[in-house]
């Protein structure tokens, strides 16, 4: 009776090591997991408090009839996803209305930018941008614009809207 304690024993003490090592290797794989979704969100975040932008200035064409807004990339990093960028142009008081990206904004409701410095496809810190909008409605002499990168960082500002 003693020899089958001493193999109960053994095989209990190494189904127990086992047991430790699996779980061991399931914590640490999450833990892995959690420290990789926290680095990303860490370098999300430093990104997008190196990039500022301003509204600089904005005229409507009296020939096109397209919105031209300038606005500079006054943060520290670079942004490349030109084609990612949201514009909301609105009235003063009313509600703001969506602008797509398109590469040539030659339907109502889209814009596309031109890149005044080096056109290299990325928004260099210093540089300004173009926002060529072609509008959905008319507006009036003041306007409401909000600019929006997909890092959430943002500019608005009320402008007067005059013809150039």
């Amino acid at each position: 009776m003693g020899e089958s304690t001493v193999i109960a024993h053994a095989v209990f003490i190494i189904v127990s090591v086992m047991m430790a090592s699996v779980l061991a290797l399931v914590v640490l794989g999450k833990l892995g997991y959690l420290e990789s979704i926290f680095s990303q969100a860490v370098k999300d975040k430093a990104e997008a408090v190196g990039i500022r932008l301003l509204i600089v200035n904005a005229y409507k064409n009296s020939t096109t009839g397209f919105i031209h807004i300038y606005v500079k990339n006054i943060g520290t990093s670079p942004f490349s996803k030109l084609d990612s960028i949201d514009v909301y142009i609105g009235n003063f008081t009313g509600v703001l209305e969506y602008y797509v990206y398109k590469s040539i904004a030659n339907t109502t409701g889209t814009f596309n930018v031109t890149e005044m410095g080096k056109a290299d496809g990325a928004w260099s810190p210093g540089e300004t941008i173009v926002f060529n909008v072609n509008p959905k409605s008319t507006y009036g002499s003041i306007v409401r614009i909000r600019i929006v990168l997909p890092n959430g960082v943002s500019a608005e500002d009320v402008l007067e809207l005059p013809l150039g």
